[in-house]
């Protein structure tokens, strides 16, 4: 091989060669980003800040350092008496700091926020009455609610126990062979046939049905303890009145609760 041949292989000519990888390379495009970046750059240090952000800048600075002996107050209270490090006072008791600074922000003129706290102390004195009531009212119509619930158990058991009543008049006058005393004194079991003897006989329809049933269940029940000496709550017959004092604790279901 002659020597004027180049060798592609050797690190000769590797070495020689420019790099031009993309990462790298720095053409027009690439400098005019570089420039524009620079400018933007120059453009955000040189922009002028706000108002607010300036004031807030300067009283942070000016907060930071703590005055000397140039300052006209400082050196009045240096001929006071007034060291620098304690406290006011003679004898060095009072406030060692300045009274810290309180900046009013927004554009609202004074008494504006002592005006904004009572309205709020005012909403929220106004939420808690209408708290206060809420649960008040749901209070009371959970208690109407018991009440009509207990109304409606009440009444169911007291046309269970009427209804029991009857059943036990009717064996017991059937067992003494006594014809039924009022219509509804026995269960309401009636035929065709019955129904058109009923209505035959005279009495008080009109008496009988606006009577409520814990009437006709007072009635019943001096019927039978007084005819039959009987008591539905006991579930017997006595044998005699004396016997139906001491045993039975009442002529009401509620006596018997407890008993």
């Amino acid at each position: 091989m002659a020597d004027e041949e180049e060798d592609y292989m050797s690190d000769a000519f590797l070495l020689g060669l420019e790099d031009t990888r993309p990462g790298l390379a720095f053409g027009a495009a690439a400098r005019e980003y570089k420039k524009e970046t620079n400018r933007k750059q120059k453009e955000t240090e040189n922009r002028v800040k706000p108002l607010k952000q300036r004031e807030s800048e300067r009283r942070e600075k000016a907060l930071s350092n703590a005055i000397d002996s140039s300052n006209k107050g400082f050196a009045l209270l240096q001929k006071m008496g007034y060291k620098e490090g304690k406290g006011l006072g003679k004898l060095g008791e009072g406030r060692k700091e300045p009274i810290p600074l309180s900046i009013k922000e927004g554009r609202g003129g004074l008494g504006q926020e002592s005006e904004l706290k009572r309205k709020q102390e005012m909403q929220q004195k106004y939420l808690q009455v209408a708290r206060e009531k809420r649960v008040k009212l749901e209070a009371k119509q959970q208690e109407q609610f018991r009440e009509k619930q207990k109304e409606i158990f009440s009444n169911k058991q007291v046309d269970k126990d009427l209804f029991q009543s009857q059943k036990a008049c009717e064996q017991l006058d059937k067992a003494k062979n006594l014809s039924c005393n009022e219509v509804w004194f026995w269960p309401q079991t009636l035929t065709e046939t019955d129904e058109e003897e009923y209505d035959e006989e005279e009495y008080e329809e009109d008496e009988v049905e606006e009577m409520e049933s814990s009437e006709k269940l007072v009635i019943l029940t001096e019927y039978l303890r007084r005819v039959h000496l009987y008591c539905i709550w006991c579930g017997t017959s006595f044998t005699d009145d004396e016997d139906l004092k001491e045993n039975c604790p009442g002529d009401t279901s509620s006596a018997h609760d407890d008993y």
